[in-house]
């Protein structure tokens, strides 16, 4: 087998044979009675299907970036023969796009295995939401302060032009501050009786205190960008002082927001 295609393969079949261990491991052998996993007939099904889908979607994205490495359009039944004249680096880091792309859906597909479609499903909504709720601005902001931020700064040092912020971290931070101001308005001023959402807004009810963090991380983090990507480029010394203002905002914030994952 040509060494583009073995490593497209190995990216597939590598970390879905770990799954399959680590599901059989700990249905035959858990390490206690407590811990077994409950294979759900369901959700082996639906797990079976998403594979697929996970699958097809690897390679859309692997096809997506061949089609820009060679410049020009190409569809599926020519793939193989373009993935064999590719360079084996560019085919290398399109692996580890694929094998992310098993894992993500190995570890949403054990919440459908082990409890079952309705609350397999539940549950990975729940964990997708509190993600983009949490997880996302958290690390756009060491984005921010530990890649973004100090590339400008080095940039500005030797001469060079650069701006901070990008599109990326203002489309991330603005998905995280729309589902963080839609849940605080729903569990303020709704009476949602909804167990799939209870979690949720649990979340805003119970944690008030670091979900104001949450909410102040994310829009701080769009304003970051926003001050690179259009102020920054028309008046600079404006820019540089507003975004020396709200680069600490960010560090202070993403500080206590660590400080309250670290206790929980």
């Amino acid at each position: 087998m040509k060494p583009g295609r073995k490593l497209i393969l190995e990216a597939v079949l590598i970390p879905l044979a770990i799954l399959l261990a680590f599901w059989g491991l700990y249905y035959f052998r858990p390490p206690s009675p407590s811990k077994k996993m409950t294979i759900a007939f369901s959700g082996v099904i639906t797990a079976g299907v998403s594979f697929f889908v996970a699958l097809a979607v690897a390679l859309f994205i692997l096809k997506r970036r061949l089609e820009k490495e060679h410049n020009s359009k190409f569809g599926f039944g020519e793939l193989l023969q373009i993935i064999d004249e590719t360079d084996v680096r560019v085919i290398q880091d399109s692996a580890k796009d694929i094998v992310f792309i098993i894992l993500m859906w190995g570890s949403l597909s054990t919440a459908l295995v082990d409890m079952g479609f309705e609350r397999g499903v539940i549950y990975v909504i729940n964990f997708a939401v509190m993600c983009v709720m949490i997880c996302l601005p958290v690390f756009l902001a060491i984005g921010v302060l530990f890649i973004d931020f100090p590339i400008f700064l080095y940039a500005r040092f030797v001469g060079k032009d650069g701006s901070p912020g990008s599109k990326e971290i203002f489309l991330g931070s603005f998905l995280s501050l729309v589902f963080l101001v839609v849940v605080g308005l729903v569990a303020s001023y709704s009476d949602v009786h909804i167990e799939a959402i209870r979690p949720i807004l649990n979340f805003y009810r119970e944690e008030p205190t670091v979900y104001r963090y949450v909410l102040l991380l994310s829009g701080s983090e769009a304003l970051y960008s926003l001050q690179g990507m259009l102020i920054y480029s028309k008046k600079r010394k404006l820019g540089i002082l507003l975004i020396l203002l709200t680069v600490p905002l960010i560090a202070y914030t993403l500080f206590k927001t660590l400080m309250w994952t670290h206790s929980h």
